[in-house]
């Protein structure tokens, strides 16, 4: 999956091959001095360029002293109580936004036109570039997805402003301060670390070109889906250290973090699943999950998010957790800033990695002071999060919320050490010991499929305490049915414990969520007639929250049969096939009818035509190909899919070999469309969930 932070991938890459390159012999990579002042001697198109580069440098700079200005006199307005401060800081904030926009403006025109007195330009773009390859460039190396991330960081500061413009409350003041302290480290690595607008002393007369892997139509929106969520969560942090600053009580603050967690768990579960889509189709191994360190990187925030979605409802309801709560908000904040670090430190190894930058101190140095600056206010604040309530039994819906916060940490936990520990061997042994997908698949697949239980359990038990016959009316229907999902599934070839677990888990959640469905529709049946469609619309809009959760669930179950089914499932051929010679997987005969060369615009590929026949029925004409790059000297596997709504077939062409033959490899993958249908799913669950209108009392007071 491309890495939520953007730029470049490594030689690891499983079938592409991409590799991370660096500044080649023919062009000098030093900076020129007319960053800082127009030279002698100049083109007029390097001269504009340098004078477009240094209003680049100019409205970075003045972003970064606006951010501190706004964190400034936020402060001093919050500690004195005039109104004045605190408006100059408001203020401020917006005019990041502009400033960070209008440098988005000056970077894209140079990259349009193809600017190469601009270093990023010359790594990153060429003049046979495709003109929306050109505009994507802006995220594709690290300066430029740094501004796309301080884009979107300044965007959610004046859309917070915006929307709380009439509060007069100075908590939001405080909310918004702690957004322009983030501002201040994104603005400073831009305007002292990682300029995108450094100019080259000698342009080269064309650039390196984009790198091949990120020529796919998913760059366009993957990376800023992506990075909305990712980003997003500084957001709930805000919120979050805003109560501990003002040492305010009560859950008013919960009730609208939750909205705004919820928007950015949203996006980034979008962008996880777009990048999955995109290593599907653009990495050609077969597979869309492989447990990456900038995979791992994109989910360890949203399982933490997930975590906080759920253990929220327990501090609204109830008054607990709220120790565990603002742990998990800051937690989820600072594993998206160590999700940049580990991509562009270079420390690991990633199939999505960048070259080694100089960025990666900078960033373990400022995830350490917010880490420990949050920690340090949760122990000043401890009297403010006691709890209200105590837990009256495990067996409660309160109890199940907490066996699943403890489960999805523990899965943030175990994929978090996985991921690092080839740093920790090396740094204690002096060996770096690499941790593979076995490992991953061996310790969280079990915690995964207990999380798949607890969704079933969870929704259905009551608050407090649970009796034998509330576990009799909830719980027999849904297991019984399980249980016969499961021998069901065994002639199919399910006879592991994990896939039957898997099947009877998902039948055993579907079922509590339709039986949650039917109460609803019972309860209001006196109320209301009509079709049940009807009736279902007029429940879910009743409780938007609550059923739009349950949507949610559903999309989670239809994405665990989805992944049960490709991986257990897979089927896998491969072989040298001359023309007319045919290779057999499962059902499918795969005949190869020729191989043809032909050229693109910045690209030369050979394709490997093969018919597909199914049961002995022609079903469609593939073409797999490889495409070879002559700017970057660098291979890429072009895939062919043939999809049905059950499984896909995966066609790679290896290559040709010399004596005229292709190497065709072909995988079934079962069930592979479920993850992305359950994807949707989930999408329009949240979608209905974010529509629910927290009834909120608003001081209409116009701001100071």
């Amino acid at each position: 999956m491309p890495s939520p932070t953007g730029a470049r991938w490594s030689s690891r890459a499983r079938t592409g091959s991409a590799t991370a390159r660096s500044t080649p012999p023919s062009w000098s990579p030093s900076v020129h001095p007319s960053t800082r002042r127009k030279g002698w001697g100049r083109t007029s198109r390097e001269s504009e360029g340098s004078i477009m580069s240094e209003l680049g440098r100019l409205s970075l700079l003045l972003g970064f002293a606006c951010s501190l200005f706004a964190v400034g006199s936020i402060a001093w307005g919050l500690r004195t109580g005039l109104s004045g401060p605190l408006r100059g800081g408001r203020r401020a904030v917006w005019a990041v936004c502009g400033l960070t926009v209008l440098a988005v403006i000056l970077l894209e025109r140079a990259l349009l036109a193809r600017d190469m007195s601009y270093r990023y330009v010359a790594e990153h773009t060429s003049k046979d570039l495709p003109l929306h390859y050109a505009f994507t460039s802006l995220w594709a190396g690290q300066e430029g997805s740094l501004l796309l991330w301080l884009l979107i960081l300044s965007a959610y500061g004046s859309a917070f402003l915006f929307a709380y413009r009439k509060r007069l409350d100075p908590f939001y003041d405080a909310v918004a301060m702690v957004i322009a302290a983030v501002m201040v480290f994104f603005t400073g690595l831009l305007s002292f670390v990682s300029s995108p607008f450094r100019i080259l002393a000698t342009p080269p007369p064309d650039g390196m070109g984009l790198n091949p892997l990120l020529q796919d139509p998913g760059m366009m929106i993957h990376p800023p889906i992506l990075y909305t969520g990712y980003v997003g969560f500084v957001v709930p942090f805000a919120f979050a250290m805003a109560v501990l600053l003002l040492n305010r009580s009560g859950t008013r603050w919960i009730e609208e973090v939750r909205r705004w967690t919820l928007f950015c768990w949203g996006f980034l579960g979008v962008g996880i699943l777009l990048g999955a889509r995109w290593a599907y189709i653009e990495l050609g191994w077969g597979g869309y999950w492989g447990w990456d360190p900038v995979e791992n990187a994109s989910l360890m925030p949203w399982l933490v998010g997930t975590g906080f979605l759920h253990s929220v409802m327990i501090e609204q309801r109830r008054g607990m957790l709220k120790t565990w709560n603002i742990t998990l908000i800051a937690l989820t904040f600072l594993l998206s800033m160590f999700g940049t670090f580990l991509t562009r430190s270079g420390v690991l190894t990633s199939v999505h990695s960048f070259a080694e930058s100089n960025i990666g101190p900078w960033f373990l140095g400022f995830i350490l002071i917010a880490a420990t600056a949050a920690t340090a206010l949760i122990l000043y604040r401890k009297a403010l999060l006691e709890s209200e309530n105590r837990m009256d039994a495990i067996v409660s819906r309160e109890g199940s919320f907490l066996f699943n916060n403890v489960l999805f940490v523990a899965l943030t936990f175990a994929t978090f050490l996985g991921t690092t520990f080839p740093v920790l061997s090396e740094a204690v042994t002096g060996t770096k010991i690499s941790v593979s997908a076995p490992f991953f698949n061996r310790v969280n697949v079990p915690i995964a499929l207990t999380l798949l239980l607890l969704t079933g359990a969870g929704p259905v038990l009551s608050w407090k305490r649970v009796t034998a016959s509330v576990l009799k009316r909830n719980f027999v229907l849904p297991a019984f049915l399980g249980v016969i999902a499961a021998l069901v599934a065994l002639p199919f070839g399910a006879t592991g414990v994990y896939p039957l677990v898997c099947i009877f888990g998902a039948a055993f959640v579907i079922t509590t969520i339709v039986m949650e469905f039917a109460r609803g529709i019972q309860a209001r049946k006196r109320a209301e007639t009509g079709a049940l469609p009807g009736q279902v619309v007029s429940l879910v809009q009743k409780n938007k929250r609550r059923y739009g959760g349950y949507i949610v669930h559903a999309g989670m179950v239809v994405i665990f049969l989805g992944v049960l089914g490709s991986s257990v499932f897979q089927k896998e051929a491969h072989g040298p096939l001359r023309n007319g010679e045919s290779l057999k997987l499962g059902p499918y005969a795969l005949t190869l009818r020729g191989v043809t060369d032909h050229q693109r615009q910045n690209a030369s590929l050979t394709t490997a035509i093969v018919d597909v026949q199914r049961d002995g029925k022609f079903v469609a004409t593939e073409h797999p190909s490889k495409a070879f790059y002559s700017k970057s000297q660098q291979p890429m596997t072009e895939v062919a899919l043939h999809t049905t709504p059950m499984e896909d077939l995966y066609l790679i062409l290896g290559g040709v070999n010399e004596d005229g033959s292709a190497s065709i490899q072909a995988y079934i993958n079962p069930l592979v469309s479920f993850v992305w249908v359950g994807g949707l799913i989930m999408v329009f669950g949240t979608l209905i969930a974010l529509s629910d209108r927290m009834r909120l009392r608003r001081e209409e007071k116009p701001v100071p």
